[in-house]
């Protein structure tokens, strides 16, 4: 996820103290039912800055990561959030995923950012996979993905139904996958995921057996089949019109893709979109795809995600790009997506399971 830029702030190079949060919720544009969700949550929290976000069915409410501080926090649908877990060091909490299964809470982290800002010395790059308890939020381990590696962006991932985590690293051309028992190997390398700032981002598991997969700089979506032989891992999905500034990507129980899109790139140098939610069908197995609707321009600046929930598909907006051009602010907003219709243009009025940053169980 891009968002994770946000860590070009000024920031100590030791573990950080927990942010101050909101226990007060700011208005919201409705109120949560037993059976509904709210239109809007809007809330504030000191210095979180969040960049990824997933539905936790077990609280009824969604997680979110730190682009600044490393945490990981909980945002309820009338718009409390409590942090769940401290600073895991000087790192970015990105992607998030959430695996009821197996009681367990799945975040990509990586230095990268901040070790484009400060002077780390001889300190190798840090990016891996944290799992934390899903019931009590402790974490249980933190899995290196750096490989050795002098550049690596764990940006976003996702999860298999055997547990397998997929891990995608925006300045890499290799997909790395974990097992249950923390192994990382190389699920494949391929030229076309290579990237100098941000390339392959957004990624979720497809129930068919496969990976889709989108890159920031260019738009161009990928198939990825873990267990394919070596040469038919990896093939491009036929566009209709390329995705670019793709941050997050959600599937949706009837298999449309939710694709998140912003502009926060050109802050870094790296080509960005637009602010837009799009969602994007596909008639013959994801060999081609092409846009069903969108909100073009999303109502809220910097959209870097999106949430599936039983109440509807909710897109996050950290305030990361604010950060990012040396300004503060404290406002968290997750905007519900419309119900699905033509393709349109202009503000909209409304509006994991699955999440963009696999299916979320």
């Amino acid at each position: 996820m891009l968002a994770s830029a946000a860590v070009l702030t000024a920031i100590a190079p030791i573990a950080l103290p927990a942010p101050a949060l909101a226990n007060s919720p700011a208005p919201a544009a409705s109120v949560a039912g037993r059976h509904t969700g709210p239109d809007v949550i809007n809330t504030r929290a000191a210095d979180v800055y969040p960049e990824g976000v997933a539905w936790d069915p077990t609280r009824r409410a969604f997680l979110v990561g730190s682009a600044l501080k490393g945490t990981l926090s909980v945002i309820r649908l009338d718009g409390t959030v409590e942090e769940l877990a401290p600073s895991i060091g000087m790192v970015s909490t990105l992607g998030v995923r959430v695996d009821t299964a197996r009681n367990r809470i799945l975040v990509a982290y990586s230095d990268f950012w901040i070790r484009q800002r400060l002077e780390v010395g001889d300190q190798p790059p840090t990016s891996g996979v944290a799992v934390f308890a899903l019931d009590t939020g402790k974490l249980q381990r933190r899995i290196d993905v750096a490989q050795g590696l002098p550049r690596t962006f764990a940006n976003d991932l996702t999860f298999d139904p055997q547990g397998n985590v997929y891990v995608t690293d925006s300045v890499s051309q290799t997909l790395q996958r974990i097992d249950l028992a923390g192994h990382v190997t190389p699920v494949v390398s391929d030229p076309r995921f290579a990237a100098q700032i941000v390339g392959l981002n957004g990624i979720v598991w497809h129930p068919d057996g496969y990976l889709l997969a989108v890159r920031y700089d260019d738009g161009r979506m990928f198939k990825i089949r873990p267990d394919a032989p070596a040469g038919r891992k990896v093939a491009e999905v036929d566009l209709a019109e390329p995705l670019v500034g793709t941050d997050g990507l959600g599937l949706r129980p009837d298999g449309s893709l939710v694709v998140v899109t912003n502009s926060i790139g050109a802050a870094v140098g790296a080509p960005g979109g637009v602010d837009a939610v799009k969602v994007v069908g596909s008639r013959d197995g994801w060999r081609s795809a092409s846009v069903r609707s969108r909100v073009d321009p999303w109502p809220v600046g910097g959209p870097t995600t999106v949430a599936v929930t039983p109440y509807g598909d909710y897109v996050l907006s950290g305030e990361v790009g604010t950060v990012l051009v040396g300004e503060t602010s404290d406002r968290i907003v997750l905007r519900r997506l419309p119900c699905p219709g033509p393709v349109r243009h202009g503000h909209s009025t409304s509006s994991n399971s699955t999440s963009s940053k696999g299916i979320i169980r």
